[in-house]
């Protein structure tokens, strides 16, 4: 009983703290107070961990410690506020380039292409790959309107798929390292593999949900280019997404931009074309409603 007191007494503090953060946002726009980008981004992580607080708080209250998973007291900084549009409604065909594992001297000059084609994609960056010689890349992105996403730091299957909290220890450790080369907190995530996989299948709905439950919304892919496969050509690239994109509105592509993946680099330019031939606009994934392989 005394235990049920103290933690109304907590979230009771936390909503009246949440409410005049809210009133003191209102005033300063109603004031004509300009608010700097990072206290706005200070304020929702404050939220953010708010409401994490009052769930765990109500979670606790209904069930007894025993049944909560420890990884849900692992990294109390581990979350985010981001709300992924639900359906698509546009009357345009929008496609969505994404590139897996980099960054890499490739993603240079996948920047460049992108910048020329006044582009804008999404990265999926895997943690061990960024080096002091290319973190600049990463505020290449930011600042020339890419989204950045994660791919995991180490990308090894034996690895980060063994549990949910070894996911966690490696997730948390590449989210760190782009908030600390940017400034940004990244949102949105995919999975090595896809989230469909067969070594993450004794965890794959746990770690969904523990993954939702700290806010973080995974993009998986349904064009495929295979431009990391076998021995792919640049006959096979464009083969590859005329065969997957047909009645697509919202196409995702998968590309790669990792060091081995040049040819990858020099056929950019002619998917930018062959998508523009079929009447596709471009923009990033934290435009696009969420999207996972069906299970």
């Amino acid at each position: 009983m005394k235990e049920k007191l103290v933690n109304g007494i907590a979230i009771l503090i936390l909503v009246s703290l949440f409410i005049i953060i809210i009133r003191l946002m209102d005033q300063s726009k109603s004031s004509g107070v300009s608010i700097s980008t990072s206290g706005r981004i200070q304020s929702l992580e404050l939220i953010a961990l708010m409401e994490n607080e009052m769930a765990s708080e109500e979670h606790s209250s209904q069930t007894s410690t025993d049944d909560v998973p420890d990884y849900t007291r692992m990294y109390p900084n581990l979350y985010t506020v981001y709300s992924a549009p639900q359906e698509m409604n546009s009357e345009r065909k929008i496609a969505y380039l994404s590139f897996d594992d980099g960054p890499s001297d490739n993603t240079y000059e996948v920047l460049d292409i992108l910048a020329e084609k006044d582009i804008k994609a999404t990265f999926f960056l895997v943690g061990s790959a960024i080096k002091k010689n290319n973190e600049d890349s990463l505020e290449r992105m930011i600042h020339e309107g890419h989204t950045i996403g994660i791919h995991t730091y180490s990308h090894r299957c034996n690895e980060i798929y063994c549990s949910v909290e070894r996911f966690l220890d490696d997730f948390n450790t590449v989210y760190e390292q782009i908030y600390d080369i940017t400034g940004e907190r990244v949102h949105i995530y995919r999975f090595p593999w896809g989230s469909n996989n067969g070594y993450s299948k004794n965890i794959k709905d746990a770690l969904m949900d523990e993954m939702e439950r700290r806010g973080f919304t995974c993009y998986d892919w349904n064009v495929d280019t295979n431009d990391s496969v076998g021995k792919p050509s640049a006959y096979s690239i464009l083969r590859n997404i005329r065969r997957d994109i047909k009645n697509k509105d919202y196409p995702i592509i998968l590309m790669h931009d990792s060091a081995i993946n040049d040819l990858s680099v020099q056929m950019l330019p002619d998917v930018i074309k062959l998508l523009e031939e079929l009447g596709y606009e471009f923009d990033t994934l934290e435009n696009r409603e969420p999207y996972q392989f069906n299970w």
